[in-house]
């Protein structure tokens, strides 16, 4: 059993706050918790973020990994090192994702287009039908 340490969406329809938990990773976002470590609400002002420390790094020493998210709250309440944010990968938008997706354009003086069999033997292109 993989043990994960993540957040839990609670909350009603935009008003979401989160239960850090302890999960087998197998298990769904909101499946059944191993054990409840803390809480963090990110629209409070201040950003509340209460978290069991004891039971946090006993479940870190067993094993469980913290998710992306998880590591930088762990990081910035002292429980880890600091993440470093510049150094992470960011997502890119959509378009440039489709964009890269979409097949290349042949570059100008590349090689020519397809040779019909025609063209092969010498003879004239096939005429076009009007």
């Amino acid at each position: 059993m993989a043990a994960k340490i993540k957040l839990q969406r609670k909350g009603a329809k935009n008003k979401p706050f989160y239960r850090i938990i302890v999960q087998d990773e197998s298990e769904a976002r909101n499946g059944g918790a191993i054990e409840i470590l803390g809480q963090y609400d990110p629209l409070k002002e201040p950003v509340v973020f209460t978290v069991d420390r004891e039971k946090t790094l006993a479940w870190i020493a067993k094993g469980a990994m913290p998710t992306e998210k998880v590591r930088i709250l762990l990081g910035k309440a002292g429980l880890l090192p600091p993440v470093d944010l510049a150094a992470l990968h960011k997502r890119k938008p959509k378009k440039e994702v489709a964009e890269a997706a979409k097949p290349a354009a042949p570059a100008p003086g590349g090689p020519p287009a397809a040779v019909t069999p025609s063209e092969k033997e010498g003879g004239d292109p096939a005429p076009e039908k009007a």
